[in-house]
């Protein structure tokens, strides 16, 4: 029985043996025993794509058919820094930047005073400063000097007729010129001026020409523009060249309206209110303070104020 089961493996052993040198396993067997799916290729660390991206390492193992295929959001990001890094080592000075332009120090940024340095420039920012300063000089203080008796007779007349019915600074609403001599009283003067002008059209025409001529060729009493416009209105009807005042006065480098002339329905007749508005400033004596009024525009305006009330007594 022993003798038989040795014999048995033996056989089995042998023909074992032989098929196992019989067969020989292909390269291909053995691969795809190993993977089970064609092997994709090797990504790499998105370490190395941004130091390669950047410049710090040369670009190793890229096939073409790799480069072909990133496409990827994060890819397409690192080249567009890969392009903005070129490109700024071949041009390092920005366009329009020049070599002697100031230079900001490391770490100290450069201070602005507003917010136009800040989004519009310098240049932009001097032009606003430049404009405000034009506009802050109309409101020069000036001193305010004694109330002449032509005014103060003026000043009677427009509290007669209720244009001081609002003065709150005027106590128990009595006529008091010890009130007048601050800014705020002067402003309160011209502002009733004003007024008694827009409801008082029916006597411009009965106004001295030749008076109303000599106060409008002088000029405009300040730069606001109310007054200029009006002063310049003035001219238009007396047919004064705007070029001819404005030449000659002091102040045509700051006026905004120097040479500028009017046009519109307000030229065709004259106007009271702009009467007023003109010879007001004269008479308080608040023109800018630049200006030398000659004694014959004052006089005039004295004159005027006289008329004014006379005219407005009677109508």
């Amino acid at each position: 029985m022993s003798i038989f089961k040795s014999l048995l493996l033996s056989n089995q052993t042998k023909t074992h043996n032989s098929l196992y040198k019989n067969f020989h396993p292909s390269p291909s067997f053995i691969i795809r025993t190993l993977n089970s799916s064609p092997q994709e290729p090797t990504k790499k660390p998105l370490s190395l794509l941004f130091e390669e991206a950047v410049g710090l390492t040369e670009k190793v193992g890229e096939t073409e058919s790799q480069s072909h295929g990133e496409k990827s959001e994060l890819t397409n990001k690192l080249r567009e820094l890969e392009r903005e890094v070129r490109e700024f080592k071949e041009n390092p000075n920005p366009k329009g930047k020049k070599e002697g332009d100031e230079k900001v120090e490391r770490g100290k940024p450069k201070k602005v005073s507003s917010l136009v340095g800040l989004f519009g420039g310098e240049k932009k920012e001097e032009k606003v400063e430049r404009m405000v300063k034009q506009r802050r000089e109309p409101e020069e203080v000036t001193v305010l000097k004694d109330l002449s008796v032509f005014v103060e007779a003026f000043v009677r007349h427009l509290y007669s007729k209720g244009y001081f019915d609002k003065a709150n600074f005027l106590v128990d609403n009595k006529l008091d010129f010890g009130r007048f001599d601050n800014s705020y009283g002067r402003g309160f003067i011209k502002f009733a001026a004003y007024q008694f002008g827009k409801d008082n059209q029916e006597i411009a025409k009965w106004l001295s020409g030749t008076r109303l001529k000599k106060v409008a060729a002088f000029g405009c009493p300040s730069l606001d523009k109310n007054n200029v416009f009006a002063a310049k209105r003035l001219r238009k009807i007396f047919k004064i060249q705007e070029e001819t005042v404005c030449s000659q006065c002091v102040l045509k480098d700051s006026c905004r309206f120097a040479n500028t002339g009017v046009w519109g329905i307000a030229t065709k007749s004259l106007l009271m209110v702009d009467v007023m508005k003109v010879i007001i400033f004269y008479a308080l004596e608040q023109e800018h303070p630049k200006l030398r009024v000659p004694e014959e525009v004052r006089d005039s305006t004295s004159k005027l104020l006289e008329e004014v009330i006379k005219l407005s007594q009677t109508t």
